[in-house]
């Protein structure tokens, strides 16, 4: 009995032990006990840098050596920052706490448009969204440290391009029209205000405006706008960018420039089809001055293959607008499940299975490579440009660089069983009438659909253009790549009707060609009234 008392004894005074220890601890914890403890939480507030009001202006005709900064909307004057570089403290645009672009400090030296030198230190755009420790540049030439992308460095050697999200592309060291800079911003989306296509350089330098020719006076023809052929199937307003096919009545100022940015264009490049089957010959001649279009650049990429190669489309899409137009002679446009659209001009002729159905796949033939409208006088090339969905806002002008999509895309064959007849629509009665029934030939001889005439009236030699000259090839370069349409195409029966009796028609060309005051043959030039050329 007393054994049993004094376990029981133990076991309270140890349960007693532990409640009066826990007790104690809670006491402590709460601040309750005989020796609280006390803290205190210290909330150490950085303030937002004050920027005084950076000094704006536009960008002057003349050289600028070194200024601070650039941002330049598309369609409106490039409004210039900090300009000409001088020493200053902290500045931003706009004034107040979150400026689009600001700096801690600057300084400069030079005068000349080749010795200008401006520094800039702290520099954020954006706010805050690139951060670089300092922007050096001579005569728009130089360096970027301490490069920073929503606070994580980055990594990029000069010439390099990357992504800043989905809405952005930031170039270390790149040329804008007169504009060149170390460190170039170019947005994909609107953002903080600003409209997709806006270029923000720093540390910038611009060459001199070059001077603008005067406006010659078109003669009645050119005044007179052609009457456009469309497709049964598609619809005449169609699916091209908003203002693709206007006419431009006025020159406006400022003209816009060509475009730096390549956004994505919503599937991977294997999506995506290379627009000549089998390839063709082209260099990148996006931007290059013609001096004969509206705002003065090239929009696309020519791609040079023989007359009648079979012309594919891009990608899954509807066609638009398929007809003839002044510059791009035979033409068309597709516009993709993105919305993305791309432009195809002088064609010899279409497939016919697109005059009913302008829905298409990708690798489809839509056409056959020619050089109709302004090309006539070329080597036979197809003109091919690329509007992304992201730039439609900008119309006709949100044409952006072709080659590197094309670089990227599959080059397909078109088996035999696969190739379409060739077909035209009725083109404008006068020259239109007469070159695209030249080419019509052309492409039946290139397609053995029309035995060859020889004969010195059908190879008349065409004068080089001035519009070739720009594509830095020489004319009768051989094109690697590109094999010769020669396949055969099988007609049905209502399809061999128009090729009865090939010699027939061949006298009847000689005749329309070799007779006296039929037509000559002419070099046509761009005018203001078609821009998609």
């Amino acid at each position: 009995m007393h054994t049993g008392a004094m376990r029981r004894g133990v076991w309270l005074l140890v349960l007693g032990v532990l409640a009066a220890a826990l007790a104690s601890a809670s006491a402590h914890a709460d601040g309750t006990g005989t020796n609280p403890v006390t803290t205190t939480t210290t909330t150490t507030t950085t303030p937002a840098p004050t920027y005084a009001p950076l000094g704006r202006s536009y960008l002057p005709t003349a050289c600028v050596g070194a200024g601070a900064a650039t941002i330049a909307e598309p369609g409106r004057p490039v409004l210039a920052l900090g300009t000409p570089a001088s020493s200053l403290g902290a500045s931003g645009y706009p004034a107040g706490t979150a400026p689009l672009v600001a700096f801690g400090s600057s300084a400069s030296s030079g005068s000349t448009c080749k010795t200008a030198y401006v520094s800039l230190e702290s520099v954020s755009l954006l706010r805050g969204a690139v951060t670089a420790t300092s922007v050096q540049a001579t005569a728009g030439r130089g360096s970027v440290t301490g490069l920073a992308i929503d606070g994580s460095p980055a990594g990029l050697a000069a010439g390099q391009m990357t992504a800043i999200g989905n809405w952005a592309q930031l170039y270390l060291g790149k040329r804008v029209g007169r504009l060149a800079a170390p460190l170039v911003v170019v947005l994909l989306t609107p953002r903080y205000g600003l409209p997709a296509g806006t270029t923000i350089t720093v540390a910038f330098a611009a060459a001199a405006e070059p001077a603008v020719k005067q406006k010659t006076t078109p003669n009645s023809n050119e005044s007179t706008p052609q009457p456009t052929t469309t497709t049964p199937g598609a619809s005449s307003q169609g699916t091209a960018p908003k203002g693709a096919e206007k006419k431009h009545k006025k020159k406006k100022k400022p003209v816009p420039q060509p475009l730096t940015v390549t956004p994505p264009l919503g599937f991977r490049p294997s999506h995506y089809v290379f627009p000549v089957a089998t390839g063709a010959d082209y260099s990148d001649t996006y931007g290059g001055v013609r001096n004969d279009i509206y705002d003065g650049w090239h929009h696309g990429d020519d791609l040079f293959a023989p007359l009648g190669t079979p012309v594919v489309a891009v990608a899954n899409g509807k066609l638009s607008l398929v007809g003839w137009n002044r510059l791009g002679g035979w033409r068309l446009w597709l516009t993709d499940g993105d919305g993305n659209s791309f432009y195809y001009a002088h064609l010899a002729a279409y497939s016919r299975w697109i005059l009913k159905h302008p829905n298409v796949r990708a690798g489809q033939v839509v056409g056959f490579l020619g050089r109709t409208g302004d090309a006539f006088t070329t080597t036979p090339h197809l003109h091919f440009e690329i509007h992304p969905h992201q730039l439609l806002n900008l119309g006709y002008d949100g044409a952006v660089d072709p080659t590197a999509y094309l670089k990227k895309w599959r080059i397909v064959t078109v088996p035999k069983n696969e190739m379409p007849n060739p077909a035209k629509l009725k083109a404008p009665v006068g020259t239109p009438t007469q070159e695209a029934g030249v080419v019509w030939r052309e492409l039946l001889v290139a397609r053995h659909l029309l035995p060859a005439v020889t004969n010195t009236a059908l190879n008349l030699p065409f004068p080089q253009p001035r519009s070739f000259e720009a594509t830095g090839l020489k004319l009768g370069s051989p094109l690697a790549g590109a094999a010769p349409a020669s396949a055969h195409i099988a007609m049905s029966r209502s399809d061999a009707v128009p090729w009865l009796g090939a010699s027939v028609f061949g006298a009847v060309v000689v005749l329309s060609l070799g007779g006296a005051g039929a037509f000559t043959l002419r070099r046509r030039r761009r005018t203001a009234e078609d821009p998609s050329g």
